[in-house]
Formats: C-alpha cells, sequence, structure tokens
C-alpha cells in the first residue's frame, strides 16, 4: 500500500505540494485557536456539595447536614472518593470520580441523590460548587476605590456591579468575592424595651414580616383596557422600617423605631482582604469553567474589566488585576519558542555539518514545520493544549530522522548514478523512494512504540503525559508523511540538475581518527567488552539505588503560595493584625513586587477555612530586576526562615498556587506527604496525630511539621431544658429563636433598592450580650407573655468544642502533613512509614493511609516496571521481523543498557533525582538507542532492502 501511494505522489507531483499546504495551513489555523496553558489540567473529576447552616456549631452541622448527604452519597456510580471538611455554620463534601467521567452526568447523579435528603429548619438547600476545577482560577483583582469609598460600599459594588457582569463573560464558572462587609439593615433592640410594652422577640420578627409584603390582585377592567392590580407593601427604605406598626396600647400605636433602633450595619464579616499596605479591601477571583479555553476567557474578562472601569455604574471604583494567568501563558509561549528555535537552530547546523549542501539540510530542514503544523491540527481536532508538556517537549532531531534517511539516500544515488536529464533523476528518486521506505517506516514506529508507556499511564501522571505523547506522536506521524511522501517529491524539484555529494572537510579530517579508533577497539574487544560490563555493573548497582526519587520536578508558576495557620480559636481580627505584621515584613525585600493576604473564608462558602488561617500570595518582581537573591528558591528560604522567626506558634507552609490546589484534590492533602488516621474518638486520633507529628520531626529532610486540621477551639454552648421548659411554659422554637436571631443575626426580611436588596435583621445589643452572664439574663416569654431570664430554662457554659471536622470515607480523621526538603521524597516516605510502624501502634478499629505525591510515584514506579519491558520486547520483535535475524534483533538492543548507565549518571552529576519526567526521558532514550542501532544496519543486513518494483 505504502509503495502505490509513493508512486502516486510522485505521479501528483503539484496535487501533494497543494496537499501540504493545506496541511500547513490548517495547522496556523488551528495554532491561533488552540488554548495556552503551563500544564495540562491533571485535577480530578470532581462534584463539591455546599451546604450552609448558618449559627451552627461544627458538631452540629456534621451531625446534621454533613452525614445525612454522605449516606446519600453511597451509591452513586463511579465514586472513587468521599471527602468532607464541616466547620462552623458550613459544610463541605467533595466527591471525587473516576478518571474519564463527564462533568455533566456527575453533577447529575449528585443532584438525583440530594433530593432524597431531608434536612433541619435552618439548614440551606444544599448547593453544587461552580464547573470548574483546581487550575481553574485565572485571575484575581482588587477595588480600589477614593477615601469616600469604605469597604461597605466597595463590596456593594463589587456584588451587585461587578460580579453580575463577570458572570456573563463566556467560559467563566463563578467570581466570588473576598472581604469587605455585606451591608444590611439591622433593627437592634434592648429587653428593657420590649418589657416596657409587654413585647417579646416574635412580636417584633412578626410585624417585620406583616409589614413587609406585596400581593397581587389579577386586573380590573375598564372599558377597553385592562389593570393589573398589585399592592406595593414592600419596604423599600429605613424611614418605612422604623414606621413599622408593632402593636396599640390603650389607643396609642407603638411603632418599630419606640422600641429598636434601625441603621445600616454590617453582616458579622468571615474574611478580611489586604495587600500591600492597604489593611481591608475587597478582592474578587474569578474561576474558569472545566473545559473552557484560559486564553480567550482571559481575554475576555479583561474586555469585561475595561468596560466597567469605563462606566458610570463604578461610582469612582476602579477594578486592578494583580494576578491572571497570562504570566503562565506568555512563559510558556516564550519557553516554548525558544526550545522550538533552539531546537531547530541546532538540527539545521547539524544537516548542514553532515549533509554538506544547503540545499540538503534545506530538504530535510522542511520536516520540521511540516510535523510541527501537522501536530498543531491533530491537537486542534483531539483538544489537546499547547503547553510545555505537549508542543514544548517535541525533539525535533527524532522527527527528522526519516526524511535524513530518505534524503540520503536520495543523494547517494543520484550522485552515484551521475544523471543530468530530468526522466532519469526521476526514475532513480521513484525507485530510492520505494526502496528506502522500509527502513524510513520501521525506523519512524520504533520511536512511536517508545510512547506506548506514556499512552498508557493513568491517574495524574496520565493526564500530564498522554497530551505529550500524543503531541509527539503526532509529529512523527506528519515526519514520517514528509519523509515518504513530500522528500522524493520535493527532490525532483530540488534536484532537477542532478546532485554531486560534497564531504564536510572537517569530517574528512575526523573521519581516519575515528577509523583508528575504532580499529583499536576491535583489536582489544574483548577488554573493551569486559570494561563496559564492568562499567555497567558499577552503575547500575551502586550508582542507580542511590540517585533520588521524587514524582515530578519542581515547576515555576511565578508567584509563591502561603498557608498560614495560627493558634486554634485565634479571632479574625486578631488574625489580620498578624496579617498586617506579615506583610510589612515581606514588603522589606526589595525583589518582592505584591503581597496579597487573605484571613478566614470567602463568601461563596466553598472553602470551610476558620478565621485563624490566612492565605498569602507573594509575588516576586522579573528576575531581572532582582536585586537581593539569585533563585526563587532562596527567597523562599529567607522568607519562611524570617516568619517562623517571628511567629514560632504558627504553622506555615510554601507552596504555589495551582499545584497547592491541584494536590488538594487529587490526594487529599497539598503536602508532599500526610499520614491520614481514621477512627470514631476524636481523642484517640488527636493521641495519634501528635505521636506521629513528633515522630515525622526527628526524621531529617522533614519541614512543616502538623496537623493539618485545626485543633479544639471554646465554645459557648447553651442546653435546653426540657423539663424546665415544660415547668415555665416555654416554647423550645422560642429559645431558638433567640438564640438564632437575637444573637446570631438570621434575616427576617429583605429590603430592595432598585434591583439589590438587602437583609433586614433583628438584633440585641451587643453590649448586653458582652458575657455568659449578660447571655444567662436575657428574657424568655412563656406562652403567657411573663419574661423569665433564660438561665431558668437552660444551661450556659464554656466548653471545648471542634473549629474543623474531617471526615473521609465516613469517618472521622486527622492528618498530620510534612513537607520534604533537602531530601528526595521517595527515601523520606520509606524511612517515615518504617519509623512509624515500629513506633506508633494503631488500636483495633482505627486506621492508617499515607498520603501525597509519593503515591502517584509508587504507582508510576510500578507501571514502567510492567510496560519498560513489554515495550523493549515488541521493539525486539519488530527488528527480529525486519531483518529475519534473533541474533540482529539482540545486537542492536544492546545499547539499550548502556544509554541507561550514561543517563543515571549525567543524573548524579547533575544532582537531579528520578522521576515521572526522567522517566519517560529513559523511555525515550532506550528506543532511540535501538532506533540509531537499526539505521546503521539496514543497509548491511539483508533483507531490508526490496528490489521488485
Amino acid at each position: 500500500m505504502i509503495e502505490s501511494l509513493i508512486k502516486q505522489s510522485l505521479r501528483h507531483r503539484w496535487f501533494m505540494l497543494g496537499f501540504a499546504m493545506v496541511v500547513m495551513g490548517f495547522g496556523l489555523y488551528s495554532f491561533q485557536r488552540l488554548p495556552i496553558d503551563a500544564y495540562p489540567d491533571i485535577s480530578p473529576q470532581k462534584v463539591s456539595i455546599v451546604t450552609a447552616f448558618p449559627g451552627r456549631a461544627p458538631e452540629e452541622v456534621e451531625r446534621q447536614v454533613t452525614i445525612p448527604i454522605e449516606v446519600a452519597m453511597r451509591n452513586v456510580p463511579k465514586v472513587e472518593s468521599v471527602r468532607s471538611q464541616t466547620i462552623f455554620g458550613l459544610s463541605c463534601i467533595d466527591l471525587i470520580f473516576e478518571e474519564g467521567t463527564e462533568t455533566y452526568w456527575a453533577r447529575q447523579q449528585v443532584n438525583e441523590n440530594l433530593k432524597s435528603v431531608e434536612l433541619p429548619e435552618g439548614a440551606e438547600t444544599p448547593e453544587l460548587a461552580a464547573v470548574t476545577t483546581a487550575c481553574g482560577e485565572i485571575y484575581r483583582y482588587e477595588l480600589v476605590g477614593n477615601d469616600s469609598h469604605d469597604v461597605m460600599e466597595l463590596q456593594t459594588i463589587n456584588n451587585w456591579v461587578v460580579l453580575p457582569r463577570l458572570m456573563r463573560v463566556p467560559g467563566v464558572a463563578e467570581v466570588s468575592n473576598f472581604g469587605g462587609l455585606t451591608k444590611q439593615y439591622a433593627v437592634t433592640f434592648q429587653p428593657a424595651q420590649l418589657e416596657r410594652y409587654e413585647l417579646s422577640l416574635a412580636d417584633i420578627v412578626e410585624a417585620i414580616e406583616a409589614n413587609n409584603a406585596a400581593a397581587g390582585g389579577s386586573v380590573l377592567k375598564r372599558g377597553s383596557m385592562d389593570l393589573v392590580i398589585r399592592s406595593a407593601g414592600l419596604l423599600e427604605n429605613m424611614e418605612q422600617i422604623e414606621n413599622v406598626f408593632v402593636k396599640s396600647v390603650e389607643g396609642t400605636p407603638v411603632y418599630l423605631r419606640d422600641v429598636a433602633t434601625v441603621d445600616m450595619d454590617a453582616a458579622t464579616p468571615w474574611s478580611i482582604y489586604s495587600k500591600d499596605h492597604t489593611d481591608e479591601s475587597v478582592e474578587g477571583i474569578v474561576l474558569l469553567r472545566r473545559g473552557e479555553n484560559p486564553t480567550f476567557v482571559l481575554e475576555r474578562v479583561k474586555q469585561a474589566v475595561e468596560e466597567l472601569n469605563a462606566s458610570d455604574q463604578m461610582e469612582g471604583v476602579t477594578i486592578k488585576s494583580f494576578y491572571d494567568r497570562q504570566f503562565l501563558v506568555d512563559n510558556t509561549l516564550h519557553t516554548v519558542s525558544h526550545s522550538i528555535s533552539l531546537g531547530v537552530t541546532l538540527v539545521v547546523l547539524v544537516l548542514l555539518l553532515f549533509l554538506g549542501r544547503p540545499m540538503m539540510a534545506l530538504l530535510v530542514a522542511l520536516t520540521i514545520p511540516f510535523a510541527f503544523l501537522f501536530a498543531l491540527g491533530m491537537m486542534y481536532l483531539t483538544d489537546i493544549p499547547i503547553g510545555l508538556l505537549s508542543i514544548g517537549a517535541i525533539d525535533f532531531g527524532i522527527i527528522v530522522d526519516g526524511s535524513v534517511i530518505m534524503a540520503e539516500a536520495i543523494a547517494r544515488r543520484l550522485g552515484e548514478s551521475q544523471r543530468r536529464d530530468f526522466k532519469g533523476i526521476f526514475a532513480v528518486i521513484r525507485e530510492t523512494a520505494l526502496d528506502m521506505f522500509k527502513p524510513v517506516f520501521v525506523s519512524v514506529m520504533l520511536v512511536m512504540i517508545a510512547f506506548l508507556p506514556l499512552l498508557s499511564l493513568t491517574s495524574i501522571e496520565g493526564l500530564l503525559f498522554r497530551p505529550m505523547a500524543m503531541t509527539i506522536l503526532f509529529a512523527l506521524q506528519g515526519g514520517l508523511i514528509f519523509a515518504l511522501f513530500l522528500v522524493p517529491v520535493l527532490s525532483t524539484f530540488l534536484f532537477r540538475h542532478g546532485y554531486s555529494e560534497w564531504e564536510n572537510p572537517v569530517l574528512r579530517w575526523i573521519k581516519p581518527g575515528y577509523a583508528w579508533t575504532v580499529e583499536i577497539l576491535l583489536k582489544t574487544r574483548f577488554l573493551v567488552a569486559t570494561l563496559a560490563i564492568l562499567g555497567l555493573v558499577l552503575i547500575l548497582f551502586q550508582l542507580l539505588p542511590r540517585l533520588g526519587v521524587e514524582f515530578l520536578p519542581y515547576m515555576d508558576e511565578g508567584t509563591i503560595w502561603v498557608k498560614a495557620n495560627f493558634p486554634d480559636g485565634t479571632s479574625l481580627e486578631q488574625t489580620a493584625a498578624y496579617g498586617r505584621d506579615i506583610r510589612n515584613i515581606v514588603l522589606e525585600y526589595p525583589d518582592i513586587d505584591f503581597i496579597s493576604l487573605q484571613v478566614g473564608r470567602a463568601d461563596a462558602w466553598s472553602e470551610p477555612f476558620p478565621c485563624s488561617r490566612i492565605e498569602i500570595m507573594i509575588s516576586p518582581k522579573p528576575q531581572s530586576q532582582w536585586t537581593q537573591f539569585k533563585t526563587k528558591h532562596e527567597i523562599i528560604a529567607a522568607l519562611g526562615k524570617r516568619l517562623r522567626e517571628e511567629f514560632p506558634t504558627t504553622r506555615f507552609s510554601f507552596t504555589q498556587p495551582i499545584i497547592d490546589m491541584v494536590t488538594q484534590d487529587t490526594n487529599g492533602t497539598s503536602a508532599q506527604l500526610a499520614v491520614e488516621i481514621s477512627g470514631d474518638d476524636f481523642d484517640i486520633l488527636l493521641d495519634l496525630a501528635n505521636q506521629t507529628q513528633d515522630m515525622l520531626r526527628s526524621i531529617p529532610g522533614a519541614q512543616d511539621v502538623n496537623i493539618e486540621q485545626e485543633g479544639p477551639q471554646a465554645q459557648l454552648q447553651i442546653v435546653q431544658d426540657r423539663q424546665l421548659c415544660a415547668r415555665y411554659n416555654v416554647k423550645i422554637e422560642d429559645v431558638t429563636r433567640l438564640i438564632n436571631t437575637a444573637m446570631g443575626g438570621d434575616p427576617v426580611g429583605v429590603l430592595f433598592e432598585g434591583n439589590r436588596c438587602f437583609d433586614i435583621v433583628v438584633k440585641l445589643d451587643r453590649q448586653i450580650i458582652s458575657s455568659p452572664q449578660a447571655i444567662g439574663k436575657m428574657p424568655v416569654h412563656t406562652a403567657d407573655g411573663t419574661p423569665i431570664p433564660l438561665t431558668q430554662v437552660a444551661k450556659i457554659e464554656i466548653v471545648d468544642g471542634q473549629t474543623v471536622i474531617t471526615r473521609a470515607e465516613g469517618r472521622r480523621c486527622l492528618t498530620v502533613r510534612c513537607d520534604v526538603v533537602g531530601r528526595d521524597e521517595g527515601r523520606f516516605v520509606a524511612e517515615a512509614q518504617a519509623r512509624f510502624a515500629n513506633e506508633i501502634p494503631i488500636p483495633s478499629g482505627y486506621s492508617v493511609e499515607w498520603l501525597g505525591m509519593f503515591q502517584n510515584l509508587e504507582r508510576a514506579y510500578r507501571h514502567f516496571l510492567l510496560i519498560l519491558p513489554l515495550t523493549v520486547g515488541i521493539v525486539f520483535l519488530v527488528l527480529v521481523v525486519s531483518f529475519g535475524s534473533l541474533r540482529a534483533g539482540f545486537i542492536l538492543l544492546m545499547p539499550i543498557p548502556f544509554a541507561l548507565t550514561a543517563g543515571a549518571l549525567a543524573l548524579h552529576l547533575r544532582g537531579m533525582n528520578l522521576n515521572v519526567s526522567t522517566g519517560v526521558g529513559f523511555a525515550t532514550l532506550f528506543i532511540q538507542s535501538g532506533q540509531t542501532g537499526y539505521q546503521n544496519d539496514c543497509a548491511t543486513i539483508p533483507g531490508t532492502q526490496n528490489s521488485n518494483h
């Protein structure tokens, strides 16, 4: 079949040139539309269920919300793991699905199972988090106003102007607000005022609800017209709230203003955002919808921001971006273009050196743009983005191998024939192409076989390297098409007057020395073989086992991501004050561009973080402007040392934004190593976690060892006594309403300001409930309206409670996290697991799981251990079939172990570790070694040529 295609391509030369132009044109078209991203999206298929239960302690949220939802999710198909985090007023449950599960199918399954869940009164309807991924964060901005704008106004503009516009951008999954104060209207009362008019809290709430309603009255016929009937009873301003009628005392109306103070207020904040020298500001975070092109979406977001900044709605407020994915996109393009240009330049120089004639070098070099654009077109058709691990991984030296074989054979045959007439030249080119198609085809196929291990990878390593393998295979296919069909066609144009071989003088000078060396080696072949085998054994058994092991090499995202956990129970305001000190320390370093701090959790309620937690983004200046440090690792080391000295009781961890979120979703922790202990008794879990923490800290290389979950914190617990409530004729509902509404600030209505709406809350004066004793004096009304102190029907005490409750596969768990510095992950994990097994006994009913990137490393190691020998076996079969000789197959495989030793020696000399990336390189190196031998021997071993045409 290939022979027939070669004949047809030479017969229809202009058609083949047109075909080449179409392929390259489609490649250029694809390049303009392909997404550009630094790394493949390796985050798992996850569906998150977020349920708010305002005002409830973590234990209550777990019991009444988290566990019922987890039970309902047990029979969802294709779920690999279920994890949850429960915090004050919030439940977050993550379902990780099998790789390849369709996004909306998974969400539909979860939604169907949620219908069977019955939640308590006060719990909001469970919502599925946005259809995004851990790599979805593409844009961050800060709202900057003049001195007349406070953070409440900034957040109001963000919520009602900026977020709705950005949410309309195609490809945006969600835009969340962080920081600021949520505007609301507060009706603040004092118990003495209510007693004066013989009113209860229920009377106030019912009055507001009864006076904040609208109704529709169908239509009124009036001649040929229909008049729509509606009542306008909704509250529209603060004055109307003040004038809400409560009751009548001896014919005198009592209004809300008589018993309470109505004012604009702010809801209890759960987050504080600060940047550089600004203590409080408002941030917006734009998330990309799963599967969208980040390049196009980012461009649309920036256009929307420009429109907003130019609009009158912003009221003197400006959106200022401080982080977007463009840095990674630009860096990726720069790196890829540098890699491609360097590779092409080196290939062309080598071609000129060995092929001699510029025309020959040009013929072979044309393979590169054709194969490159062919690969881009195939990437477009298969939805593979442009990135460092796709286009950036193409080895153009391998791509041109087939063309080198074909072009060199054509040139040699033409030189030997001395033909100058076109008909004779055409015949020589045709015969040569038909003779050489088999070695060219087999040579390229050997390289393609090298990427079988990558195509069969699973999980994170598969998501990382399968796109790279497919891209290289596409480029090899393009190179093979060019070598078999276009090199002969182009040769008929470039060598229409014949070809005279030219030998590079440098090579002519080198050849005698090479021949002398080979002769000496052949004369002493037994000694050479012995030394080679000894060197091979020495490196394989002495050096190779000493190489460090890790999952992936370090990939720089530009920014530094720091997580700081202050002592459990630290208030939001105190944590923000610590954050101010951190900002001042970091900004002392001249190489830092900006620092951004997030204290607490975002308004979207999608992250269960306590008030004692800070997430910090630090951006260094461009490296060309650095004056103090030489590498990013030096910056991180200096910052870590300084911050740990200033805050010795604070748990810091340094990482990068994307890899932190991806590893958190994939492994259940963002740490390099984590020990997850599961069981039922929290005290036993805490004791085991503390022992594990002490053990890990004693291992060399351990850094930032701590328990990932925040510890217990004090809670003010109000326990209703049902017998006393019955004795005093007090409803449990009235006690609950006092806690939820008057103390917790549950909304009792909304007030519309144009298109915006704000909550109306009824609450006690905070000065009155400033202590547990004061809360105990709060009046609760009996059924006949008699007020009695809360302590008469409830017990008030301070107890230890949980800050965050983490569950995995239906059981509570604690996770001890650890980062590894100065050692390879493989040896560190092996030592940690051995010591854990010897030093820490695990009680019956409790289980331990080791989490982290090393899991992926172990899985990839087992995969390569199985698939690499299989791949080498396939190569051996191909060689045996090609040459018809077992001896030839064995001889051509001999370079593989020596290639392994040379690669291991190179890693040792450069201080690099074995990882999945080096495994990929070794796999390619092995096959390239065999391919080199095949190319050298294909012309000398019988059976590799076909002369019957």
